[in-house]
């Protein structure tokens, strides 16, 4: 099973990018932080490094719910959405909570949860 879900998108990575957040943003989840990751990796590993930036987003009501549960899921939290550059491509990925968290946990209440922010995810990713 794959871990994250991801599509191509057809326009700019700066496009791309703010579309990202208008989305996320109109779906319920709050925009945590943007890592840009080519910065940091040009100027000290690869100066070739493809445009990429990480969000992490978090819709609140759907985090309270996990945090009922466990006091301790909040280390998989927020979500992590990459957007990045692969050849002529802007790519859009996002980790799966149905398959990561459940890697960890066997827990069969959250079962439903995880489920429900993995179909919320990925409705945000082909809206795209």
């Amino acid at each position: 099973m794959n871990y994250c879900y991801k599509k191509n998108i057809n326009m700019s990575f700066e496009e791309a990018l703010d579309e990202v957040r208008f989305c996320f943003a109109d779906a319920g989840f709050w925009i945590v932080s943007n890592v840009d990751v080519t910065t940091k990796v040009k100027d000290k590993i690869d100066p070739n490094f493809p445009k990429y930036n990480i969000l992490w987003v978090c819709n609140p009501e759907l985090g309270y719910k996990y945090m009922q549960e466990n006091m301790d899921l909040w280390v998989f939290m927020p979500c992590s959405v990459a957007i990045y550059e692969q050849g002529n491509q802007v790519v859009v990925s996002v980790g799966l909570p149905d398959v990561m968290i459940s890697w960890i946990v066997k827990w069969d209440k959250l079962e439903k949860l995880n489920i429900q922010v993995t179909s919320i995810l990925k409705q945000i990713i082909d809206s795209l």
